[in-house]
């Protein structure tokens, strides 16, 4: 989450490049949205029962349960011709990914409700998510900083319903999650390097552009270490 706000400040402050980072979790991980309060039942015995660990991303929107996932974080602007609106920029990029999601022969529909209550990102299909056949398959959310924005998503690639099961049982929730992966929608495991790819093309197609691979700046290195040193999550 830190290199992610790190590439968001570098693009607002410093003249930083767009980026998109495609990035998988070490173990499993309860983001929480910004602004998305932890609930009291969520204390460190109920979260050390469920191996769960917890941190908050600089984007909104509500708790998702990375590990089974491949996450997303693209940052760009006003400068890269994306007009300065939320839902403009959710509409153009839930393109991208459809874009995306079609060379895996995953045909996908945009959700177009306001955001359902719940503690999960997976509780509705809102403007901006993407679903299959009416089951959640991406959930995202953005971040705006001046003329700059980060938006984090989500595709699911494995089953995700059971795990969500206990904990939501646990805040007293709707057990079932009108979601879905895309193991179940292929019927096999996707090869990651291949669903990479297939959204590098979908984002070069949709926007015009070319993706080249590259590292962080030397502003953003700096900024890194400093984040990390204040205890900031790496």
């Amino acid at each position: 989450m830190a290199v992610d706000e790190v590439l968001r400040r570098s693009h607002a402050e410093a003249g930083g490049p767009p980026t998109l980072r495609l990035y998988q979790w070490s173990g499993p991980t309860l983001s929480l949205g910004a602004g998305q309060k932890l609930p009291p039942m969520l204390n460190p015995e109920n979260l050390q029962t469920l191996k769960l660990t917890v941190v908050r991303r600089p984007s909104g929107g509500r708790a998702v349960w990375h590990g089974s996932d491949l996450t997303y974080c693209l940052v760009a602007g006003v400068r890269e011709g994306f007009p300065r609106s939320i839902s403009a920029v959710y509409s153009r990029l839930a393109r991208v990914l459809q874009r995306g999601l079609a060379h895996l022969g995953v045909d996908t529909e945009t959700g177009t409700a306001a955001p359902r209550g719940g503690f999960s990102c997976f509780a509705g299909v809102a403007k901006g998510d993407l679903a299959w056949r009416g089951k959640k398959l991406v959930g995202s959310a953005q971040a705006w900083q001046g003329e700059s924005f980060l938006q984090h998503g989500v595709i699911l690639l494995t089953p995700q319903e059971g795990q969500w099961r206990p904990l939501l049982r646990l805040l007293g929730e709707e057990e079932s999650l009108a979601l879905t992966s895309l193991q179940e929608i292929l019927g096999r495991p996707p090869d990651l390097a291949v669903v990479k790819e297939a959204l590098r093309r979908g984002l070069e197609e949709e926007l015009g552009v070319v993706c080249q691979e590259g590292g962080l700046t030397p502003w953003e290195t700096e900024m890194l270490s400093r984040c990390r040193d204040r205890g900031g999550q790496g």
